[in-house]
């Protein structure tokens, strides 16, 4: 509806698209106030996927919009007769689904979703426009009784009998149009089920059926039979919305081990945010551990590449494995293939895991890379069939593709991979590979393939099928060092995980046989690891920089050096190690942000700003960057700002550590009822972590009336919390966390217990004795809570905090507390 010009922004200098009326539809009934309303839906808006409103004004007293210029066409050009490529699809769906379902949490309806009305702005980001027949759910329609506006072909059927529109008619009208991007036509109208299926199958007989049974899902001609959101559809894709992430998807990625921790006075600052509310890890406000910021210009390679998870087509578990090992080992293989500074940055996978990168809109928007690799196993008559893509993650266009046979054993896996990257990537964007290492390799191919299958149970985090896969894979070539090295770097990772110190020393043990077969830069790393692991700084140091050596591209390694030369007290040495990395590949966010938690460790909260802030300008869209800044405006008691932060973190991916963070700024700011609601978001994304529960209780402890869901909340963390603790008996916060929860369900003696064995662990620690006197004034002890007070105090905890402690509030009449408070920690 209207008439669009493009124009010049003189004022910005930029290009933008004016929208009019038009003369032909001034005069329509009802078409000024839906012009009207279309501004307002837009200007409600604010979201990658959604065209941008600059302005809303007149012209010689005709209505215009100033509208981001969008020159990448619709969405119609692009759909081919045949349809388009899996990946493709994908990648629309994502995206429009993503803006779509953002519009409906907003109360909006957009009522004409089809292809024309979704366009690409010049980097390939498809965006949701026109929105001239939107609808505000609880507003006046403005169509005629019984009138229908909108594309027939996209419209559900009880829209075309004249019903009102809902989400329900607009997850129809989405699924139509993923239909349409499979099918190169749009679907008319809608047979039965059964029908459907068959339609599609035969139309696209390579179509994952996932795809097809959300197609018939999302169009079924009863509302009622339809997810009830946009973001189900998603769920069905394999995909995620923007705005609401199922908590399957949350969970793990992020509570992955952060690369720096805080240091413990300032866990204790943000403390009662952390320990006080405390989260997964032990601090209340969550650290992913690596990136930073600054506003200016900021240079990078000139191909960036990620890598995504490859996708299984089969069902059975050793397919799973391999899928997952085939995305670390594409990786390794194509950071390997350049010299130092060259043109192409691989994004190491455990920052695309990390970062929960699972479509090319995803690899562009959080990394802005301009190439993507995807991958799909399946079976044939034969054995294995790989299908690699490379994709220009900027216009969302398949750039080449490649399929890999291989036999049942994998036999060829290793040599067929390597052949194939190369010609996808051609010599001029991959440099000719530097010559391997002895044990680098092997020619056993079942060895081969278990190695890579041992990859993906690690990267999944099933370090017992780890160790098996990689075991077995060294059985068959007991000279195959890389795989040893990967075998040592799973029992690592389960005493990471455990801190079972046996693990640890089969991970020594397999390190150095590892090494007897062949100094591979694997071997190198794992060493270094291991060495770090057991207290050896001089040796790990000087193993780092010998890897190094050997793999000069990995960015990552010189925030893992960092992370050593700054606990063994050599500052300045890890500040010019991150600032080396940055030189290496200035476009790479996560060492700023690594860079940024640095400094705020050493409280240089300036420039700790500035390197999160640098990220930002980077890579705005990513939630770590903004909930670290948060934990910054935190620690100088910017609460306003830090909440501020949350909420832009929830806005783009709502994760559990984000909600707690929140909740417990909430909470210091005595909101607790809203700080309620915050950790039961929490708590509903991470439903088995303890600290959720245990924030959720201590909030719900301070509302009038709430003492018994308190009860509950508390009674869910102590199990939860008994039970990590069978497995990790180390994990001092979460003990004193747990002392805490059963004083408050009346078990005083085991929480008396409990708390004993925390300050016997660790004496010296002054959030456990401030856990102490929360548990000592809860029991109505107040000598032994002021006493474990001023040992706290003694030890470096912020009295500040101490006096915003509700638990404490019984210990306030007491002259003691006083003097603590005021900072007299002397005081008998």
């Amino acid at each position: 509806m209207g008439v669009v010009y493009q124009a010049r922004d003189k004022r910005l200098d930029r290009v933008v698209a004016l929208k009019f009326l038009g003369s032909a539809q001034a005069d329509s009934p009802g078409a000024l106030e839906r012009f009207r309303r279309e501004a307002h839906a837009i200007a409600a808006l604010n979201h990658p996927n959604i065209a941008v409103v600059y302005e809303i004004g007149e012209w010689d007293e005709e209505p215009f919009l100033a509208l981001e210029y969008l020159s990448g066409g619709t969405l119609r050009d692009r759909i081919r007769g045949d349809g388009l490529a899996l990946e493709e699809i994908l990648s629309i769906a994502s995206q429009l689904g993503a803006g779509l379902d953002f519009t409906h949490r907003r109360g909006i309806l957009h009522r004409d979703i089809k292809p024309a009305n979704c366009m690409f702005s010049a980097l390939g980001e498809l965006k949701l426009v026109d929105f001239g027949l939107a609808k505000f759910h609880e507003g006046t329609d403005l169509t005629r009784p019984g009138g229908i506006l909108g594309t027939i072909q996209y419209m559900a059927p009880e829209v075309l009998n004249g019903e009102p529109a809902t989400v329900r008619s607009e997850v129809y009208s989405f699924g139509s149009l993923i239909y349409e991007l499979a099918a190169g036509r749009p679907m008319y109208s809608t047979p039965s089920a059964e029908a459907l299926s068959r339609k599609i199958a035969s139309i696209r007989p390579d179509l994952p059926s996932f795809i097809a049974d959300a197609i018939v899902h999302a169009t079924a001609c009863d509302p009622k039979d339809r997810p009830a959101s946009v973001a189900e559809v998603l769920g069905e894709l394999g995909l995620r919305s923007q705005t609401a992430m199922p908590a399957s998807n949350i969970a793990t990625q992020t509570l992955a081990r952060p690369s720096v921790q805080p240091p413990r006075k300032h866990a204790r600052l943000i403390g009662a945010l952390a320990l006080g509310l405390a989260l997964a890890g032990g601090a209340a406000i969550s650290w992913l551990g690596h990136l930073g910021p600054f506003r200016g210009p900021v240079f990078q390679s000139d191909q960036t590449v990620v890598v995504l998870p490859f996708e299984n087509l089969e069902s059975d578990a050793a397919s799973q494995t391999l899928t997952a090992g085939l995305q670390e080992t594409v990786t390794s293989m194509l950071s390997r293939s350049g010299s130092p500074g060259n043109a192409l940055l691989v994004v190491p996978s455990i920052e695309v895991r990390r970062n929960q990168v699972h479509t090319i809109s995803d690899a562009r928007r959080i990394f802005n890379a301009t190439l993507a690799l995807s991958g799909a196993v399946q079976k044939n008559p034969d054995g294995l069939q790989i299908t690699l893509a490379l994709t220009d993650a900027r216009t969302v266009r398949l750039k080449d593709s490649s399929t890999i046979s291989v036999p049942p054993d994998a036999a060829g896996l290793q040599n067929a991979l390597a052949e194939s990257l190369a010609r996808l990537f051609h010599t001029a964007a991959l440099p000719e590979a530097r010559p391997s290492y002895t044990g680098q390799t092997t020619a056993n191919a079942s060895a081969y393939a278990l190695y890579v299958q041992g990859q993906g149970a690690l990267n999944d985090r099933h370090y017992d099928q780890a160790v098996n896969l990689l075991r077995k894979a060294v059985d068959a070539d007991p000279g195959f060092a890389a795989a040893r090295a990967k075998l040592a770097l799973a029992h690592l990772r389960s005493y990471m995980d455990t801190h079972d110190q046996v693990s640890l020393a089969k991970g020594d043990a397999e390190a150095n046989r590892a090494a007897e077969a062949g100094v591979t830069p694997d071997v190198l790393l794992v060493q270094a690891l291991i060495r770090d692991a057991t207290g050896d700084a001089d040796r790990a140091i000087a193993l780092f920089r010998q890897y190094q050596r050997a793999e000069p591209n990995d960015v990552e390694s010189y925030g893992l050096l960092a992370d050593i030369l700054d606990k063994a007290g050599r500052n300045q040495d890890a500040e010019q190690t991150l600032e080396q990395a940055i030189r290496l590949q200035p476009g790479y966010w996560p060492t700023y942000q690594r860079l940024g938690v640095f400094y705020l460790n050493h409280h240089e909260f300036e420039k700790s700003a500035h390197s999160f802030l640098t990220g930002i300008g980077i890579a705005p869209e990513n939630p770590a960057l903004h909930y670290n800044l948060g934990a910054l405006y935190f620690m100088q008691n910017r609460w306003p700002d830090a909440a501020l932060e949350f909420e832009k973190s929830l806005a783009i991916r709502p994760t559990a550590f984000a909600y707690s963070n929140l909740g417990t700024v909430r909470f210091f700011e005595g909101k607790y009822q809203e700080a309620t609601k915050q950790f039961e978001q929490a708590t509903r994304l991470q439903p088995n972590n303890a600290i959720n529960w245990g924030n959720l209780g201590d909030a719900l402890w301070q509302v009038p009336g709430e003492r018994a869901r308190a009860g509950q909340a508390f009674a869910k963390a102590a199990i939860l919390a008994s039970e990590q603790l069978s497995l990790n008996p180390a994990n001092l916060q979460l003990r004193a966390n747990y002392a805490v929860y059963l004083v408050k369900l009346g078990r005083r003696e085991e929480a008396f217990a409990e708390i004993t064995r925390a300050m016997k662990q660790e004496p010296k620690d002054d959030g456990v004795q401030f856990f102490a006197a929360r548990v000592y004034a809860t029991a109505g002890l107040p000598n032994q809570a002021l006493q474990a007070l001023k040992n706290a105090v003694a030890l470096g905890y912020s009295a500040g905090e101490i006096a915003q402690e509700p638990d404490l509030a019984p210990l306030r009449a007491e002259p003691g507390f006083q003097k603590l408070v005021a900072g007299d920690g002397k005081s008998k």
